[in-house]
């Protein structure tokens, strides 16, 4: 990148890999494209030593590039990758994430124009299959949550984590909510780091992939950022593509642990004497309740499946319309 890009136009890119195959397809793709505003990528390894260097290293090319040694967790690696970074603006991707052409520029540009934004959420499709389509329901209260699917000659897949029909771009004017229902997921955010809340983590480190929850520490991020005032914005232009079909059980299982994450984060702003906190809560149990399509009708059986206790069944797209975030 050249030396001339001023510091508040540039971002750091960082992506905390547990060694799916598609990084070096996604580093590669954000090395081709325009580089101009990246100042550096940060790679946290989350497998525990076992990431291949050396292609990382081939993969970018010339890009400035460092590679952490991540600690597990994919919250405590972003804060890794923030702490390390020496951009104010962080742009994060998940490594079953692909770039579209100008992704990183169009993020820059957006944060770099709208200073007083402290999280921009980029827009995510599914890898597109042969007559695949997009699914969405409102949840009163939280938004619109979405989610693709389609059906093949070996089964039903699911694609969870792309963004609604409905979403505005720019900045949310609502009331707090979660922002997998009105701007987007950590799969594609850019974080502006003199923004982000005093005393305490950016993301909560017993949330997200690699803890018992296994997700929600987005959730928790960006209702937290909303409650305190900050804004948060939906940028379609920065586009990504999520490479995450799943069939019957590893969607069975992903549902679980959107559930888990979601109670769990909003339970703990809850738990704080947050009473909106509470009210999004019981929407978001109230819709699974009355269209999990499991016959799950007590809220007790609804957290036993949840937390794993309970046998899960097909999933059907009524319980997919509650979950997919």
């Amino acid at each position: 990148m050249p030396t001339s890009v001023p510091v508040n136009t540039a971002l750091t890119v960082a992506v905390c890999s547990i060694g799916r195959p598609d990084l070096f397809r996604a580093l590669s793709l954000i090395a081709a494209d325009d580089t101009s505003l990246i100042a550096e990528l940060i790679v946290v390894d989350n497998t525990g030593g076992s990431m291949d260097r050396e292609a990382v290293a081939e993969a970018v090319g010339s890009l400035p590039v460092r590679v952490l040694d991540g600690p597990g967790p994919a919250a405590v690696g972003r804060n890794l990758a923030l702490s390390q970074a020496r951009t104010d603006v962080v742009l994060f991707f998940d490594d079953d994430c692909l770039p579209e052409p100008g992704w990183a520029t169009e993020m820059a540009a957006y944060m770099s124009a709208e200073p007083e934004v402290a999280a921009g959420f980029g827009r995510v499709e599914p890898v597109p299959l042969p007559n695949w389509r997009l699914g969405s329901e409102v949840v009163p209260l939280l938004g619109e949550n979405a989610w693709g699917e389609v059906e093949t000659p070996d089964g039903d897949l699911w694609c969870p984590a792309v963004s609604g029909p409905s979403w505005q771009p720019g900045v949310y004017t609502g009331p707090p909510t979660i922002p997998v229902s009105v701007v987007g997921s950590s799969n594609n955010l850019a974080l502006r780091r003199s923004l982000l809340l005093p005393d305490r983590p950016v993301f909560l480190p017993h949330l997200g992939p690699g803890t018992a929850p296994a997700s929600g520490e987005d959730t928790e991020l960006g209702y937290a950022l909303m409650r305190e005032g900050r804004k948060v914005a939906y940028v379609p232009q920065a586009k990504m593509v999520h490479n995450s079909w799943l069939g019957t059980d590893r969607a069975e299982q992903k549902m679980r642990c959107y559930l888990r994450g979601n109670v769990e984060a909003l339970g703990y702003h809850a738990l704080r004497g947050d009473d909106h906190a509470a009210r999004l809560l019981a929407a978001y149990l109230g819709q699974f309740r009355v269209g999990n399509g499991r016959g799950l009708d007590e809220f007790g059986d609804i957290f036993a499946w949840g937390y794993g206790s309970l046998t899960g069944g097909t999933a059907g797209t009524s319980s997919r319309q509650a979950e997919s975030g």
